[in-house]
């Protein structure tokens, strides 16, 4: 297993600087054979080609996905198993992962050794092209039972690795870390968030030389609160249980370079890929996974490609923004859509009372906002009156807004918080 991850990973390193017409040879024998694969020994996928009329040989490019329909989570959910489990997979060997349920409707994805191997390689390459370095020191604070089961695993010589639960108090994570004193910390945006004010008081001592966040949306003032707090740079990268590792920021932090290797990702509006700088729905196809391919699945993302490559001379395309999950988009009074990276900390950001916030959107015309104060209290008139101000001026008049005080945010069962949840419905695909 070690063996083939370094394997990947000095091919994958080759890749960083091919030219771009290539990466897309790569990518696309890679489409082609998983279509293939997928049309040959996965029911599910056997009969949506056959009812689209579409066969293995139509679907030669990226742009060829669009003859096919799109794959649903729910489509995923309600159907057996056996339907979306290729008939050449070893159902001993596969791994099975449960995505967050962030939605409210967790999924089990099962995933072969070999794509576990290429994805780990696609970690490395990430750290290692942002100065991670040979027996450096890493911290991962993460849900346990996403941990490493073996202790070679966990200590493998390469780089020397640690895991924290997520679910320990602030003050046991700030305590390992000073006796770890790791060169680098991987960990939830929210979770360092709360770090970095304890630590910001308290662990002057800890140092690392890099930050690498994930899994949740990284807002502007979350990475300039742990970035001041640390004394280090950010690199946020763009991940999900069902694909992987898509995309990840270097040193210039133009974009997230995606993964094209891995996974074949189209950005969808109204059923057409969206221009160059124009928001659209995120959907991706998998490239490794043999065991349970996805084809065109809707991940239920928004992003932004890029049309210009980065700076830094890595060639993988680039896409500049992730706008956060469909149901994290807040709808005006107007219809008008406001996504979740343009929203925070807008109401709060001048008001030092307020440590977090959370919106919840049950019906147009009603926003809840839950408050988390800073040791001041945030529930002065005049204060909530000036905040009320800001979001109607954004989200109509007739926005309801009610106020309420928590004294903390409760996080999902893998540790996730999330800080805008709407259950009004937004179209992008």
């Amino acid at each position: 297993m070690l063996f083939h991850q370094f394997l990947n990973y000095f091919k994958l390193r080759r890749n960083l600087h091919l030219d771009l017409s290539r990466l897309e040879g790569i990518q696309r024998k890679k489409l082609q054979t998983t279509v293939e694969h997928a049309y040959r020994n996965v029911p599910f996928y056997h009969r949506k080609f056959r009812d689209a009329g579409v066969t293995p040989s139509d679907i030669q490019s990226v742009a060829d996905l669009s003859k096919l329909p799109l794959t649903t989570k729910l489509e995923v959910q309600s159907t057996t198993p056996t339907n979306f489990v290729s008939k050449k997979s070893n159902p001993r060997t596969g791994i099975r992962r449960r995505t967050s349920g962030s939605t409210g409707r967790p999924l089990t994805i099962t995933v072969d050794p070999k794509a576990i191997d290429f994805e780990t390689a696609m970690w490395v390459r990430t750290f290692r092209a942002n100065g991670l370095k040979v027996k450096d020191r890493m911290a991962f604070i993460a849900d346990p039972r996403s941990f490493p089961r073996t202790r070679w695993l966990r200590r493998t010589r390469v780089v020397s690795r640690r895991y924290i639960s997520i679910f320990d108090k602030a003050s046991t994570q700030l305590a390992f870390l000073r006796r770890y004193r790791p060169n680098a910390i991987k960990a939830y945006p929210s979770s360092l968030r709360i770090l970095a004010d304890a630590y910001s008081q308290r662990e002057p001592e800890i140092s690392p030389r890099m930050v690498f966040t994930s899994a949740e949306l990284l807002d502007n003032e979350a990475k300039r609160l742990i970035s001041s707090a640390f004394e280090t740079e950010v690199y946020d990268n763009y991940a999900c249980s069902e694909f992987g590792l898509l995309g990840w920021e270097c040193h210039q932090h133009e974009g997230y370079h995606l993964n094209v290797e891995s996974v074949a990702i189209e950005f969808v509006k109204h059923g057409e890929a969206v221009a160059p700088g124009e928001s659209g729905e995120v959907v991706c196809t998998s490239l490794e996974n043999t065991t349970m391919p996805l084809i065109r699945y809707r991940l239920e993302d928004v992003g932004v490609p890029l049309e210009e490559p980065c700076s830094c001379g890595i060639t993988l395309p680039l896409i500049k923004v992730v706008e956060g999950r469909v149901d994290d988009f807040l709808t005006a009074t107007d219809g008008k859509i406001i996504p979740p990276t343009v929203f925070f900390p807008y109401p709060f950001e001048n008001m030092d009372g307020v440590k977090q916030f959370r919106v919840i959107q049950e019906k147009k015309d009603k926003l809840t906002f839950q408050l988390v104060e800073n040791g001041n209290r945030v529930d002065d008139a005049q204060i909530l009156a000036k905040a009320k101000r800001k979001i109607q001026d954004l989200f109509g008049d007739d926005m309801e807004i009610e106020f309420q005080i928590k004294k903390r945010l409760d996080r999902n069962s893998s540790g996730k918080l999330r800080k805008i949840i709407s259950h009004v419905p937004v179209h992008f695909g």
